[in-house]
């Protein structure tokens, strides 16, 4: 597998740094010299000094043979042409494009790219934890519009069933531990004392999961 990555920043380096641990082969595009710095000692990847949108650069970092690019420089345009050129032009199978600010991510978004808006998701996983701090967040979708939560069983569910807890399009329990075994429980399957519960939960609707916790 091969992934090229444009922006050599905090983030673009520390991803460089995390694929090249899995034994991935990585390429590092960035116009500044002093910004390979940022990688980690002995960098195993390789490292092109030029523009992410420059078809030379991108030739030279292997575009042509990637599986994957991500897009993670400080300027939301670079990243959005950038995105652009390597699905349509070199047909990359698996293009990532990181906007800063959200009202251009969800018009990216609606365009065909896929992007992650940091600050968005940002934003809201600080919500999780101020409003929120019995759920722990196992994994989020998009920019937080579903994620799942583990939690444990509280008094008020003991004996009650999955049913009593799950809402169509808006809350659903998706695995149960017991005693340090999971299982996908079904709607009449009884919540007993010290269960662990993952739900999937959309965006809007922890409110409503918290009022059935309480």
């Amino acid at each position: 597998m091969h992934v090229i990555i444009v922006g050599c920043g905090t983030l673009g380096a520390q991803l460089a740094g995390t694929l090249a641990r899995e034994r991935i082969s990585v390429a590092v595009i960035d116009p500044d010299p002093l910004a390979f710095r940022r990688l980690r000692p002995r960098f195993p990847g390789k490292k092109v000094e030029g523009l992410g949108f420059d078809r030379a650069a991108l030739l030279e970092a292997g575009v042509t043979r990637a599986d994957g690019l991500a897009a993670v420089t400080n300027d939301d345009n670079t990243n959005f042409v950038v995105a652009s050129l390597a699905r349509e032009e070199f047909f990359v199978a698996k293009v990532v494009a990181r906007i800063i600010d959200p009202v251009r991510a969800e018009i990216y978004r609606h365009l065909g790219v896929p992007v992650i808006a940091p600050t968005t998701w940002g934003a809201y996983r600080v919500h999780e934890l101020l409003a929120h701090e019995r759920l722990t967040t196992l994994f989020t979708s998009g920019n937080g519009e579903v994620k799942v939560i583990e939690f444990e069983v509280p008094p008020r569910l003991v004996g009650r069933m999955v049913r009593d807890l799950a809402v169509p399009g808006e809350i659903s329990v998706v695995s149960l531990v017991r005693n340090g075994k999971a299982s996908i429980p079904l709607m009449g399957t009884a919540f007993a004392e010290h269960d662990l519960v993952q739900v999937a939960v959309a965006e809007f609707a922890a409110p409503k999961l918290e009022s059935l916790l309480d």
